[in-house]
């Protein structure tokens, strides 16, 4: 039995009813002719013109930074990810006050700096660069920033006389590898006083940093007239002595090792290092040509404007 005292239950009909006469608004019972109520918001009409100014902005290639992809002279094969190229960006004004700040460059970091900021391959830190790969990418930023031409000071093997001349970066060349490592990344030599075979392996560039750093802070400390830096790189070089692995042995036998066989060790070192080969020939004043490295001034990243 229905309660008398309950409200009135409306038909929807007679609610739709009420509201259009306090309203004055026809609702539609069909969805997709109704009438959206006022407080939600319309979604904006598409204009194609503004679409198109605004996405030629994200795209216009006047305002973005290119990048090239620089083989690298390792080929990869003395890192475990096995890349043998990078993304490298192109250098910009900015970049050119990052090379002017006093004090990057009086604490000798400006250059890793800016290969941080240029190599774009994710998982590449220019610390872990091979020396060589490192020359190849700052040889890239050089020549596309400021040109191939490269004015240097060059003494002539006849006289020892200097004579000023201009080179073509862009004729330098990469190395070719001589011998290939281990499946361990070592090479091996042998030395001619100690009769002994040295295993070595090659240092990153991050990792020759921290070598000087550490010579140059023993030679503060102790006040000494030279560091041992090339004493300490060798050792960090060298990983086996006839297949001894102990770490004081080796550093106790490159403290004692004649000359010639720490000499043996560092050519054999360079002949196996991938580099940029900065053999170069050159022509004095009246004609007579000769070939000798190219040495890297300070000026390399500032030439006369």
């Amino acid at each position: 039995m229905e309660n008398e005292n309950a409200p009135k239950k409306e038909s929807i009909g007679d609610v739709l009813k009420k509201y259009k006469e306090a309203t004055g608004k026809t609702v539609e019972t069909n969805i997709s002719n109704k009438v959206m109520p006022d407080s939600i918001p319309r979604p904006p009409v598409f204009n194609p013109q503004e679409f198109e100014k605004t996405m030629s902005k994200e795209t216009d290639p006047d305002l973005m930074t290119s990048y090239e992809v620089i083989k690298l002279p390792s080929k990869g094969i003395f890192y475990p990810h096995k890349i043998s190229e990078v993304n490298v960006e192109y250098m910009t004004s900015k970049d050119e006050d990052l090379l002017t700040t006093p004090s990057l460059i009086e604490n000798g970091t400006v250059l890793d700096v800016l290969l941080r900021r240029k190599i774009k391959t994710l998982g590449i830190t220019p610390d872990e660069l091979l020396a060589g790969d490192r020359n190849a990418v700052i040889l890239f930023l050089r020549t596309s920033s400021y040109g191939a031409d490269y004015t240097v000071q060059v003494p002539d093997p006849r006289t020892g006389i200097p004579f000023k001349t201009t080179v073509d970066l862009l004729r330098l060349k990469y190395k070719e590898p001589t011998e290939l490592p281990d499946e361990y990344g070592h090479f091996t030599v042998e030395i001619p006083m100690r009769k002994k075979t040295v295993t070595f392996r090659l240092l990153s560039s991050g990792e020759e940093t921290l070598i000087f750093k550490k010579a140059e802070a023993i030679k503060e400390t102790y006040n000494t007239e030279f560091n041992d830096y090339n004493t300490m790189k060798l050792k960090a070089h060298v990983m086996a002595v006839n297949e001894k692995t102990d770490r004081s042995y080796i550093d106790k036998f490159i403290d004692a090792m004649p000359a010639l066989d720490a000499v043996t060790i560092r050519r054999k070192i360079l002949t196996v290092s991938p580099d940029v080969d900065m053999a170069y020939e050159f022509m004095a004043n009246d004609g007579y040509k000769f070939v000798a490295n190219l040495s890297v001034g300070i000026d390399f990243f500032f030439p006369v404007i």
